[in-house]
Order: structure tokens, then sequence, then C-alpha cells
């Protein structure tokens, strides 16, 4: 092409990149493209090898998905295949939704965890699918990318419905698959299809084995072939076990073996069955137990009485050791204690309940624990009797049987992401509190535990233990995300159960004067005049007040 003015522009051979044609340039010339297409995910599991039967299962899922049908609940008891069923039908259809395959284990069934919330599997489904911002309505935005988008959405071990509803996504081109051990009807009321699941047959249990050991293996022991299908009574997942297992020992053994923990076929129910092939199967697994292994298997410690024996135990010592403090206050110490034991008892009792009120339960409990300790070594420091090491043993026995009973609170607390406090302003509120407890405390530490016996340093531990843990953990609201309700419950609880009745005593010990001065965190005296210590009891009480008041301000938001 030639201008008028002369100027000659052409374009020839292949060109990579975007291509302007202009006639005169002047200056450079900047190019603004669009980022490159985002890859699709491909979260599913690999295909399982070994998966047998189930053929009208499989056609049933076509079927759906030809039908225009969006979600499909799997349904069955534990170990009847849902999850390899689930898995080896996605793998078969993967080609045919372009846009991608998620996939998430939502540990419904899983008595040793929390299930995941919904909030956290849609902002990693966002991320998957390449959202580098998250924006606070993960369900909205979840939604709107996969409306029109041809994806696979594997939810695998869903609990309720109150788990998997905000994971549906929006349109009609997606597909869902749901496994459960509920029936959820609730969805399938809601439009969902419904596929439950039965044990394999026999022929199908021995094609199951043939895959996974080789026609040759099962010829040579037909007997303890026939023994293993009838005792594993269908369940892909039992028979797959013994599969792994047949790999170094034969068949025969491993019949011998299941004969003398199952019930004979037909006796029991399925879930016992599958419960004593699991643990046939650790125990069988089983490397010697280190020290770890043998204090987790002191299972009484894990027992609901030993926890409310150790609580009475503890809340007994305390009463004792809080005598002259109760005294001085003019039984103020004496309510002080009641609310103690009040949330301790709701939050035992709330412990064995599921959901946010579980967690609520749990945090009650945490933060009385953490006044037990504090409060058991800093009456060592005061006066090392016979009784005050009785209430720290009270407390250390407490203390082990609580965190036994929360081993399912392992991975609350997960790896998270920083968030910029320069967005929340009560974050700085938060973090200036604790920044000034911590100068406090360090400032307190030399006059109340200035000598460097062993004594002394339980005291000085008992004072720090409190702006480090219950300090720590509002500082942690303040610079994460905490998005799951049952987290923000347990977090929530645990700074009012510690600070709540401390901010209530100090303020209610400025009323008696010199008769009783509270100073809180590991600090308390009787006819103290010296005005800073008056100062430092205010000043505990108000950074208590406005750190609790902040941390629980940020987890409602």
């Amino acid at each position: 092409m030639v201008e008028e003015s002369g100027t000659r522009n052409e374009q020839s051979g292949t060109v990579n990149g975007p291509v302007a044609q202009v006639g005169a340039v002047h200056g450079g010339i900047h190019f603004n493209t669009s980022a490159g297409e985002r890859l699709a995910p491909g979260q599913l599991p690999p295909d399982i090898a070994s998966f047998a039967g189930q053929a009208d299962e499989l056609a049933a899922l076509h079927a759906m998905v030809g039908d225009s049908a969006r979600v499909a609940v799997i349904s069955g008891a534990p170990g009847v295949g849902k999850t390899a069923l689930a898995v080896h039908w996605a793998n078969q259809v993967a080609q045919h939704f372009p846009d991608g395959q998620l996939y998430v284990n939502l540990r419904g069934s899983d008595a040793g965890d929390w299930p995941v919330s919904p909030t956290e599997v849609l902002r990693s489904f966002l991320e998957a699918m390449g959202e580098t911002r998250i924006p606070a309505d993960v369900a909205g935005r979840y939604r709107t990318l996969l409306a029109k988008k041809r994806v696979l959405v594997v939810l695998d071990d869903v609990r309720d419905l109150a788990q998997v509803r905000p994971l549906l996504p929006g349109g009609t081109t997606a597909f869902v698959v749901v496994t459960s051990r509920n029936q959820l009807t609730g969805l399938i009321a809601e439009g969902a299809r419904s596929l439950p699941l039965d044990a394999l047959g026999a022929a199908e249990s021995r094609e199951l084995l043939a895959r996974a050991l080789g026609e040759e293996q099962l010829s040579g022991e037909p007997q303890a072939v026939n023994e293993v299908i009838a005792l594993c009574a269908g369940s892909p997942q039992a028979l797959s076990i013994v599969a792994a297992h047949a790999a170094s020992t034969p068949l025969a053994v491993l019949a011998r073996e299941l004969g003398e923990v199952l019930a004979p076929p037909g006796v029991g129910s399925w879930s016992e069955r599958m419960a004593s092939v699991l643990d046939w199967s650790a125990r069988r697994s089983a490397t010697p137990p280190g020290w770890k292994d043998r204090v987790a298997g002191l299972s009484w410690l894990r027992n609901q009485n030993a926890l409310y024996a150790a609580a009475a135990a503890a809340a007994v010592a305390t009463v004792i050791t809080y005598t002259d403090v109760i005294a001085a206050s003019s039984f103020f110490g004496l309510g002080y204690l009641l609310i103690r034991f009040g949330l301790l008892v709701v939050g035992l009792v709330w412990l064995e309940r599921d959901g946010a009120r579980g967690a609520t339960g749990a945090g009650l409990s945490v933060g009385t624990a953490v006044f037990f300790v504090v409060d058991s070594l800093t009456s060592l420091h005061g006066a090392a009797t016979v009784w005050a090491w009785l209430y720290f043993f009270a407390v250390i026995a407490f203390t082990a049987a609580l965190a036994s009973r929360l081993a399912p609170l392992r991975r609350v607390f997960r790896r998270r992401r920083l968030v910029r406090p320069s967005g929340r302003p009560l974050a700085y509120v938060v973090l200036g509190a604790v920044a000034v407890q911590f100068v406090l405390l360090f400032a307190g530490l030399p006059l109340e535990y200035g000598s460097t016996t062993v004594i002394t340093g339980l005291g000085a531990l008992g004072a720090l233990l409190p702006v480090v843990s219950i300090g720590g953990l509002c500082a942690a609201v303040a610079l994460t995300e905490v998005s799951d309700q049952q987290e923000r419950s347990l977090a929530g609880a645990v700074v009012v159960a510690y600070h709540g009745p401390e901010v209530l005593l100090i303020l209610s010990s400025l009323l008696l004067g010199t008769q009783f001065t509270y100073l809180g965190g590991g600090y308390w005296a009787t006819d103290v005049e010296f005005a800073a210590w008056t100062v430092f009891a205010v000043a505990q009480a108000v950074l208590a007040a406005a750190s609790t008041g902040a941390t629980l301000a940020l987890l409602r938001r």
C-alpha cells in the first residue's frame, strides 16, 4: 500500500502478534495485548485401573448427560464404590467437557476431620480457573464463570445439602456429579438425578480381583478367591484392599485372617464389616509403634467422662487456690469464677455438637483452658504449696484430655494468605492493642518476676502465655481472611472465653480501691496503693476490650 505522501506501507511473510497498518509514525508504539487463554483445569484423580462392574450405573450416568440433566447424586453405604464410579466415569467423559474438570473431596464422612467449607472450595475452584483476584462474593463469581462453560464438577463425599448447594454452578452447560452416604433428598427434589449403588455381584467381584491381580493368580487359589468374595460382601473398597495385600501374601492366608475378624457372610451390618476390614488392613500394614503412636493409643484419655472429670478437678482446685482472691474482692472473685465455669460447662456441652455450635463449644473450652494454665502457673509463683501443685497437675490433665477430644481440629487453622490491613481499619486496632500489651508485659515482668528461680520462670511464662496465645490469635485474624463459619465461631469463642471474664474482674476490682487490685494476665495483688499498678490494670482492661471487640467485628465481616 502506498499513501498519498509516498510512504510505502506493506507487510509480507509470517507475523506473530498484532499488526497495525498506519501512515507515518512519530514516537514509539505500544501494543496492549490481552492475556493468553486460560488453561482449562484438569483436577480429576487418575482413573482406577481395577474398576469392574457397575455397567448399568455407568450407562445411567451417560444417559443423564444425554438428557441434559445438570446434577447426578451417587449415594450408598461406605465402601460400595461411589467415589470409584464417579472418578472412573468422569475420566471416560472428560474430553466432552473441554472447559475443564473440577474435583474436590469434601470430607463429609471423615470422622477425624471437619468437612471442607463451601467457601474454601469456591476459592480453590476460582484459582484453578485462572482467577488471580478472588472477590468477596466467591459464589457469584463462580456461577458467572461457569454459566456458559462446558465444565464437569465432581463433588466427592458430600455431607449434606448445605455443604453442596453453594457449589452448584449456574447455567445449563456444566454437569455436576455428587457422591454422598446420604441420599440428599432435598437436592433430588430440586431436580437432581438419583443414582443409588448396591454391592457388586459375585461375577463382578471376581472381575475386580482379576483386573488387580491377574487371572493366573486367581486360578491358582479358587477356594480362597470364593472365600474372599463372600467375606467382602461385594464391597469394591474391601476387595481392592484385599487385592493390595495379595500382591505379597497368598489369598488363602488373607482369607483365613479375614475370617477371624469378620462375621460370617450375611451377619452384621455393612458399616461394621467395612470398619473391620479397614481396621484389619491398618493393623496388617502398621509399622512397629513409636512413642507418638503409643501416646495416641491412650484411648481412655479421649473418653468424654475423662474430660469431664479432669474439668471438675481443675475447677475445684481453682476455687481452693482462689480463696484469698474471693475474700479480698468482696466475692467479686467468686462471680468471676462462676462466669468462667459457666462458659466451660457450655463449651463442654456444645463440644459434642456439629457445625458452628460445636466450634463455639471448642472455642469456649480452649479459652477456659488457657485461663487454667495461666492461673496455675502464676499460682505456683505466688506460693508453691501442695494445693498449688495439685492445681497445676489437674490443669495439665484437663488440657491433655481436651486436646485429645479436639483432634478433629488439627487442620482448622490452615495455611492462609496474608491480607493487608490497609483496607480494614479494625485490623490496626487489633494489632495496636496486641503490640501495647507486649510493651506492658515486658514493662511489668521485671517488677513481678525479676528473680531467676524455676518458680519465677513458671510465673513469667504464665504472664506471657495470654499475650502470645490470645493476642497472637487476634493478630492472626487481623492479618488473614477467615472465611469458614466454623473457624470464625471457634476463634471468636476462644477470645471471648478468655478476655470477657478478665475485663469484668479488672473493672470490678477498681470499685474496691486499694482493698483489692486485680491486674490481669498473671498479675494480682491485695492492698496495692502504687498508682502505676492501677494504670497498668486499667490499660490491661482497655486493651483486652479493644482487641476483643475489633477481632469479633472482623470475624463478622
